[in-house]
């Protein structure tokens, strides 16, 4: 096998578990999310923005053994943070939220937000429910505008 060979069989082995691992806790593609925050870190903080693609290439990308969907995370919440500050919380289907731990696996099915410190600032969406509740929906549209 060549090496351009093993690397594809890389990115397709982690693409699989990232997969498995979304499906698994009933949550959709998170990727989609983070391109959006990056473009947003690119426009309010070019020096944030160089540090994000340092991180996704040095952290995100090189998960194939790992846990890829936990790597996406830690980014995630790595981006909305450096936009503005702010804790994460798990909203499950009933629409209660609780506060989520850094490293700790969401609640299967749950909306990841990032609510910021400033009641001026909207919140950012994480992670979506492949299916949301509508308590989920609700929450956030309010939230996130």
């Amino acid at each position: 096998m060549t090496v351009a060979a093993d690397g594809d069989a890389s990115r397709e082995e982690a693409e699989s578990r990232y997969r498995e691992a979304l499906a698994g806790r009933g949550l959709a593609d998170v990727r989609p999310l983070y391109r959006e925050l990056l473009r947003e870190l690119k426009v309010q903080d070019p020096d944030g923005y160089r540090e994000g693609v340092r991180r996704y290439e040095e952290e995100v990308q090189p998960t194939a053994g790992d846990d890829p969907l936990g790597a996406w995370l830690a980014y995630g919440r790595w981006l909305a943070d450096r936009l503005i500050e702010g804790r994460a919380v798990a909203v499950d289907p009933s629409g209660r939220a609780r506060e989520l731990e850094p490293g700790a696996p969401p609640p299967e099915g749950a909306l990841l937000l990032h609510l910021p410190d400033s009641t001026r600032r909207r919140a950012l969406t994480l992670a979506e429910p492949e299916e949301p509740s509508e308590y989920q929906e609700a929450a956030r549209e309010l939230l996130c505008g």
